[in-house]
């Protein structure tokens, strides 16, 4: 009882299905003849419009601006049911005359925004309102121009100057934008709102014409199918409307009489032509999927064989057939859904898949397969294939085929199926049917071509050329206006088509502009390419090799026309054409490998050649050989013939006495095309560990990687000697690597120095000794990697690997070594460095780009600015001029390193400056011996001096070498800096204090003026003091000055302050009171401050100590200015230990980890 209770609730019987069902048909029929009955009352009223004129409005109306443009950004924001009865009041109420045009460009964008079928009948429910307010001159036609504008298609030719991703994201935003308004549109069309004009119309109501031309339009130039999405959406919404029932449907006929009534929205004649127009091109689509899913298994067919045969998919494979597989989907699903649309069946798709046997199939396939591979790979090998690659190989056979893009109609081909229409039943052998340019004219697509039908379906009858139109003499008829501006394009960028898709991408396009007068066109123009662009000649050989299968009139025009001019220009042997003549005969090679020039005419130009063997004939024989000879001499059916050519070459070249030139163009080609054979280069065995090595360096390294790798260069077996020994290998063969990632191998040393520093002392060592085989030797080949080298040297030096001596020494070294006595000079010959020799230039530009930008301040910028004084005497030692390309590398790294230095041009000025700068040299090097044989407690401080002549530059100047975990001594490069001498402490803050005070009695007369850089601008916040503070101050501020003007001239940087002027008599009268004087101001540190109070007798300047009680204004302003500049000194310090020096922005990306490598500088 209580099962038979429970199933009448839990289950539904076919009868209640089949009531529900029929429910909800028949309350869907009943919306929809509600609606149609609503659109025949819009469109009467539209009609009335268009007949007869808009009505003059009733009653007053606002002219209120705020409301006028609150209304126009309404209609631009939403034209759906929320908004329409808002809009219909304010067109009767506001008066919108002055707006007309803005509302209209409003429009299309609002139409886009109408989501659902609803919002557009209410879209179409506020426009027939404006429609009927402002009439059609005003309103509607501009309304229909804009509209068409906006669902037309884009220019092929902007479509073809976009990128493939960018194309891609274009036709997406293009489609998401005229699904929604070409169903809004044609809801428009519908209410007889758009009109096409009168004599477009034809016989067919103006408002489904000006319909059926936008989609027809939109159908037409679309190959790829993208606009299925646009039609599926029209159908959705008026499929009943546009193309009646589907011809399968067992519904009930359709009543005949109701084609002649007013009440019927689309006569059924218009509805024919819609449904031929979205069969025909479903047809297209159809083929498509088809196309599709044979290549899909065609593609898993090649993907399986190279599982077999390699035991995996690569990458690329499997994301060719990944994307393969979407495209199928998609297109496949867009079939689906316009067949049931349309109510026609979808095609049957067939498997290859041949039962249990397909293993055993492909295995024996894929063995072969494997086997000819090998087979193609030994020929490339040993020179026996007809190309020298299978690059080239692929280029010349692999030729697109036009019948998978183009319709057959277009490629002179008949369809199948059907043969009635009488446009296609005049063909002929030698030329196709005149209505290929018809069709190509009128832009048809692959749409039009499958039926003879399909004229009628998209142009009128009445508008056909009978087929006597053929029989014109003048080929430019056979073409319109419009196909011959896009043929004249396509021709106009012909030379700029310099790769294969491209070249084959505009034969598809001539292929829709097919004709007798556009092959004549082409012809034409391939044959009048220009002398000086032979780089062009292969891809236009391939253009006409694959149109020859489909129009074989290009191929046989094109030979015709270059052998006439063969025939020409041996009739002008004494003519100077040599470029005309090898553009000639290498079209004729390039034709010739890609099969279209028969092999009668190029063997006759060979005969030719050899009949006439002098002059520019040797020359057009050489040109062949080596365009076409290896082609010719590897093929069966013309290898003999090609043999006995070359055996006669030989011959006539060796019993002629040929000039040297014809001789060596005669053997580079005869052995371009017949190489002698060889065996192949044998590949050095290498092991595991090494291979990963140098996979590691040479492919992964780069700036994100750099740490991984690092890590997994520690991780191998350093105790291993042989892994040691490919490791050392590896980093000291620096022109292997990328020229941008050498720091990044400077940056893995610096880092692999903490754990094993023999290592880093062995790359440094061998680096150097690299940099000196290379001055040795001077073999031109080496020079690549003699500029890695020295690249790889200077980024040793900015990770602190090596010292500022090295790099110095060896750049010391490029403008010196081998020359007697270590001066170049002109016209001295030297057996490593030649006189027209600068490649030591380019070594020593590459060194400074690479480091110098280090050598900026102190001792390190004066020794540099010595060395670009001997460069520029080592420049005009050098042959005169100087290359071009020398002379700017120079120029650039002057301009960066010192931009007011100036290169002279006069060898003895130069010479003069450089004796000078020996002898001061000299000098300084014999004060410092004198200085260190003497020594006193008075030169504490003059012995700073000399330590930083000799200390470490690495210490004293460039302050990037400094450990910032550690203020402890350093060891001298060339000495030890004894740091006793610093009583204070060896802080960074009594190394300061250090300077400062040594400067006041460091400097010999005449020198200490110049010591210091003053601040000129410093302002003093003071209080009313005395006034004899306040004329001290200002004295001193006057003294200040002129010994900046010395300072300026002596280029030495020590900031101190405005109160620490130096006297020139100051120094002589503290060596006279001798050790005393310091230990005086000692004691008066703490209750008062010495000042020099600098006055005038005459013309002789007179100092006297002045003791300044410690709390007066001045002492206590002196501080302060001590104090700010103390603390600029330290800022200073901290910016200069955090500088790098590069301005890549690698570099910057790498602080982080590089503030942690903090090593001493090795010798």
């Amino acid at each position: 009882m209580s099962s038979n209770g429970a199933a009448p609730a839990d289950g539904v019987t076919p009868a209640a299905a089949a009531t529900t069902d029929a429910a909800v048909a028949s309350s869907s029929k009943s919306a929809a003849m509600e609606r149609d009955k609503k659109r025949l009352g819009i469109r009467q009223a539209n009609a009335q419009v268009w007949r007869e004129g808009p009505q003059p409005p009733k009653g007053p109306l606002d002219s209120n601006m705020k409301k006028n443009t609150g209304f126009i950004k309404r209609v631009k924001q939403t034209l759906g049911v929320e908004s329409r009865d808002h809009i219909v009041k304010e067109v009767a109420t506001l008066n919108l005359d002055k707006y007309v045009e803005e509302v209209v460009q409003a429009i299309p964008e609002g139409l886009a925004k109408c989501a659902s079928q609803k919002d557009s009948f209410a879209a179409a429910e506020s426009i027939s309102a404006l429609h009927q307010r402002f009439g059609p001159t005003v309103f509607s036609l501009p309304l229909s121009l804009l509209l068409s504008a906006q669902l037309s298609m884009p220019s092929r030719v902007a479509l073809q100057a976009l990128s493939s991703d960018q194309k891609e994201k274009d036709e997406a935003a293009r489609v998401a934008r005229q699904r929604p308004l070409l169903r809004a549109t044609a809801e428009l069309c519908l209410v007889d709102l758009i009109r096409a004009k009168t004599a477009e119309a034809g016989d067919d109501p103006p408002n489904l014409s000006w319909l059926f031309s936008v989609t027809k339009d939109l159908l037409s130039v679309d190959r790829e199918h993208s606009n299925v999405p646009i039609v599926i959406t029209l159908l959705k919404g008026f499929g009943p409307n546009l193309i009646g029932p589907p011809s399968s449907s067992t519904t009930a006929p359709v009543d005949d009489n109701l084609d002649e009534g007013a009440d019927v929205l689309v006569p059924r004649k218009v509805q024919s032509r819609f449904r031929k127009l979205f069969e025909t091109y479903f047809s297209t689509l159809e083929k498509r999927v088809t196309r599709e899913y044979e290549r899909l298994q065609e593609q898993d067919r090649r993907n399986h064989e190279a599982y077999i045969k390699s035991g995996e998919i690569f990458e690329d494979r499997q994301h060719n057939y990944e994307r393969m597989t979407k495209n199928f989907e998609k297109v496949h699903e867009w079939g689906k859904s316009l067949s049931d649309l349309l109510g026609v069946p979808m095609p049957k798709l067939k498997s290859e898949a041949k039962s249990s046997g397909v293993g055993l199939a492909i295995n024996l396939d894929s063995r072969s397969s494997l086997g000819a591979d090998r087979a193609t790979e030994a020929e490339f090998a040993t020179g026996k294939s007809p190309w020298e690659d299978d690059d080239t190989r692929r280029f010349y056979e692999d030729l697109t085929d036009l019948r998978d893009l183009v319709p057959p109609s277009l490629l002179g081909e008949k369809a199948g199926a059907v043969t009635a229409d009488p446009l296609q039943t005049s063909a002929a052998a030698d030329a196709i049917p005149s209505t290929e340019g018809k069709q190509a004219s009128a832009e048809v697509s692959p749409l039009m071509s499958d039926s003879a039908e399909l004229g009628e379906a998209i142009v009128p009858s009445e508008d056909e050329a009978p087929p006597g139109a053929a029989a014109t003499t003048k080929d430019e008829i056979d073409m319109g206006a419009g196909p011959a501006a896009q043929l004249t394009t396509l021709l106009t960028k012909l030379p700029e088509l310099t790769n294969r898709a491209m070249i084959d991408s505009a034969a598809v396009d001539f292929a829709f502009m097919n004709s007798k007068g556009a092959r004549k066109r082409l012809v034409k123009h391939l044959g009048a390419i220009p002398r000086n662009r032979s780089d062009l000649i292969p891809y236009y050989a391939r253009l006409v090799a694959t149109l020859q299968p489909y129009m074989p009139d290009v191929g046989q025009g094109i030979v015709a026309l270059l052998d006439q001019e063969f025939r020409y220009l041996q009739k002008k042997k004494n003519v100077d054409l040599s470029e005309t003549r090898a553009k000639n005969v290498r079209f004729l090679g390039e034709l010739t490998k890609f099969k279209v020039t028969p092999l009668y005419t190029i063997f006759h130009c060979f005969k030719m050649c050899l009949d006439d063997f002098a002059g520019p004939n040797i020359e057009n024989l050489a040109t062949l050989l080596e365009t076409c000879g290896r082609y010719l001499l590897r093929n069966e059916e013309t290898g003999e013939r090609t043999r006995n050519i070359l055996e006669m070459v030989r011959r006539k070249r060796a019993a002629q006495n040929l000039d040297h030139r014809y001789v060596l163009m005669l053997d580079n080609a005869y052995y371009q095309c017949n190489p002698p054979d060889r065996t192949a280069v044998p590949q050095k065995e290498r092991s595991s560990i090494e291979l990963y090595i140098r996979w590691l360096i040479y492919e992964v390294l780069a700036k994100k990687t750099a740490a991984k790798v690092l890590l997994q260069l520690r991780k191998l077996p350093w105790g291993d000697a042989s892994v040691r020994k490919m490791l050392e290998e590896t980093f000291v063969r620096s022109w292997r690597v990328k020229f941008s990632n050498l720091h990044l191998l400077a940056v893995l040393v610096a880092d692999l120095q903490a754990y094993h520093p023999d290592f880093a002392i062995h790359v440094i060592d061998t680096v150097c000794e690299q940099m000196h085989v290379g001055m040795e030797t001077n073999i031109f080949k080496h020079n690549v990697r003699r500029v890695a080298t020295t690249k790889y040297l200077g980024e040793l030096y900015n990770y602190r690997l090596v010292g500022s001596s090295l790099i110095l020494d060896q750049l010391w070294a490029f403008v010196t070594f081998g020359h007697p006595g270590g001066r170049p000079l002109p016209g001295q010959i030297c057996p490593t460095d030649a006189p027209d020799d600068y490649f030591r230039i380019r070594l020593v530009c590459t060194l400074l780009d690479a480091c110098g930008h280090c050598f900026d301040r102190g001792l390190l910028r004066k020794r540099l600015d010595d060395f670009l004084i001997f460069l520029n005497l080592y420049l005009l030692s050098k042959a005169q001029p100087v290359p071009m390309d020398v002379d700017f590398m120079l120029a650039d790294t002057l301009e960066t390193l010192r931009p007011k230095f100036v290169m002279s041009k006069s060898f003895d000025q130069v010479s003069v400056q450089v004796d000078a700068m020996l002898a001061a040299a000299a000098t300084s090097n014999e004060q410092q011996k004198q200085k260190e044989s003497i020594p006193s407690v008075m030169d504490q401080d003059d012995g700073e001096e000399d330590e930083e002549s000799s200390a470490s530059e690495d210490e004293l100047v460039d302050a990037r070498s400094k450990r910032r975990e550690s203020a402890s001594d350093t060891e001298s490069e060339d000495e030890a800096v004894d740091d006793d001498d610093d009583d204070e402490g060896d802080g960074e803050g009594d190394e300061d204090e250090d300077d400062e005070g040594g400067d006041e009695s460091d400097s010999s007369p005449g020198e200490v003026a110049g010591e210091f850089e003053r601040n000129q601008d410093q302002s003093f916040d003071q209080d009313a003091e005395d006034e004899f503070a306040r004329e001290l101050a200002k004295m001193m501020t006057e003294s200040s000055s002129n010994a900046s003007a010395l300072s300026a001239n002596r280029g030495h940087h020590h900031p101190k302050g405005i109160f620490d002027a130096g006297i020139p008599f100051i120094k002589k009268q503290q060596q006279e009171r001798g050790a005393a004087a310091p230990k005086e101001a000692e004691s008066s540190n703490d209750q008062h401050m010495r000042f020099t109070l600098l006055s005038k007798r005459g013309n002789k300047h007179l100092a006297h100590d002045v003791q300044v009680p410690a709390d007066s204004a001045i002492a206590v302003n002196s501080r302060a200015n001590e104090r700010q500049q103390m603390a600029e000194r330290q800022q200073l310090k901290k910016l200069v230990l955090g500088y790098e020096g590069r301005d890549d922005q690698d570099r910057a990306a790498m602080d982080a980890s590089l503030a942690r490598r903090t090593f001493r500088s090795n010798k």
